[in-house]
């Protein structure tokens, strides 16, 4: 409650306007609204005077405390009268949610279909890890290298990608499989040797004499291309490495290794031929060139008792004589590469790295896995050189 204001008077002493004599002291104590309290105090005479000035001052005061009370009451008035003025609602459009930064698998026409496929599951994998969309394309226009484009994952044959990194310096690019190619500035690249027949030979020979008793190893190569020679000789090389003269022990006495070459687009027949051969040479593993892998010679050898190598996946038919596959590993070569690239991190090179891979633990234990793989590694950090020039497949 807001306090109304008041007058005080403690005293007042009243004198005759005629001759200037004391007439009396009134004491007085008023406060407007909350009671009337007076005190009045006769010294000598005239009462009636004296209750005249009093009167005067009770309607002075109650003057005053309505003039009060009113402007109080305005002033409240006036602060509990707020003005509200209307409230904006209008609501703003909702800005376009920007698109996550773009990965391209580019596999132009011509591309190995097996190869496409593989990397594809795993880019799709790495990028949705990282938030990131995919897409893969048989070809790019301008229009495709737009400012979300984050990377481009390049195979062989090569479309170009040189020129590509010139024009489109903002995006980074990975070429894999082709050859010519210098790392640096946003081109990175993994085997731009190409493959290496050669190491995949060695390692093969490698393998094949560690888990086949007297030596008794073989291969059916191309001869009339280079990788067919560089495997080949590759091969010669891995088994010469294990047992030096590989001489058996027992009879018959064949000089291992050995090997036919068949031409490119050998026909059954010529692949009978091939098998036959080895056969006679009591050789019991043989390694598979990659281009002469036709199912017929693989069935054919597996059924004489002839246990396989090669660098696919085993067919059905010969799944309890295959050995295990020597492959390359580009799958984890991308994968080791991929957060630097996804960074913006440009100019990365790496060689095609080599697995073992469908082992069969019947024909190939775990010890001697163990073995195989510390010369695969030391194969790779170049401790081991195949003695083979992986351009020409001739040996060095």
């Amino acid at each position: 409650m807001i306090p109304r204001p008041g007058i005080l008077i403690q005293s007042l002493t009243y004198y005759n306007p005629f001759n200037s004599s004391k007439i009396g002291i009134l004491s007085s104590n008023y406060a407007c609204g909350d009671g009337l309290l007076l005190s009045i105090i006769i010294d000598r005479f005239n009462v009636f005077k004296a209750l005249t000035v009093l009167l005067i001052i009770i309607v002075l005061g109650a003057a005053a405390c309505n003039s009060e009370t009113q402007k109080t009451a305005t002033q409240t008035g006036s602060s509990e009268t707020v003005a509200l003025l209307p409230t904006d609602t209008h609501t703003p459009a909702p800005s376009p949610t920007a698109l996550q930064p773009l990965v391209i698998l580019y596999a132009p026409p011509g591309s190995d279909d097996s190869l496409v496929n593989d990397l594809q599951s795993e880019l799709s994998e790495l990028a949705t890890q990282d938030g990131l969309r995919f897409d893969t394309r048989s070809q790019m226009i301008e229009s495709d290298f737009e400012e979300d484009l984050r990377l481009v994952v390049v195979l062989p044959p090569d479309p170009g990608v040189f020129n590509l990194t010139q024009t489109y310096p903002q995006v980074q690019f990975l070429a894999i499989g082709i050859s010519d190619l210098e790392a640096g500035g946003n081109l990175s690249a993994i085997g731009t040797g190409g493959d290496r027949p050669d190491q995949q030979g060695f390692l093969a020979g490698y393998l094949a004499t560690v888990v086949t008793p007297d030596w008794r190893v073989g291969i059916i190569s191309q001869g009339d291309t280079a990788s067919g020679m560089a495997a080949r000789n590759g091969f010669i090389n891995g088994v010469i490495f294990y047992c030096g003269l590989c001489r058996p022990v027992s009879p018959p006495f064949y000089q291992y290794p050995s090997f036919y070459d068949l031409p490119g687009g050998a026909d059954q027949e010529e692949q009978q031929t091939a098998a036959d051969f080895l056969i006679g040479q009591s050789v019991k593993t043989v390694y598979v060139f990659p281009g002469m892998a036709d199912p017929f010679l693989l069935e054919y050898l597996a059924q004489a008792g002839v246990n396989l190598i090669g660098v696919d996946t085993p067919p059905a038919g010969v799944q309890n004589n295959w050995i295990a596959s020597v492959q390359t590993d580009l799958v984890s070569s991308v994968r080791e590469v991929w957060p630097r690239l996804v960074n913006g991190e440009g100019g990365i090179s790496l060689e095609l790295p080599l697995i073992i891979a469908n082992r069969n633990a019947g024909l190939f234990s775990p010890g001697r896995q163990r073995h195989v793989e510390k010369i695969l590694s030391n194969l790779m950090a170049g401790y081991i050189d195949t003695a083979v020039d992986p351009l020409t497949g001739e040996a060095r």
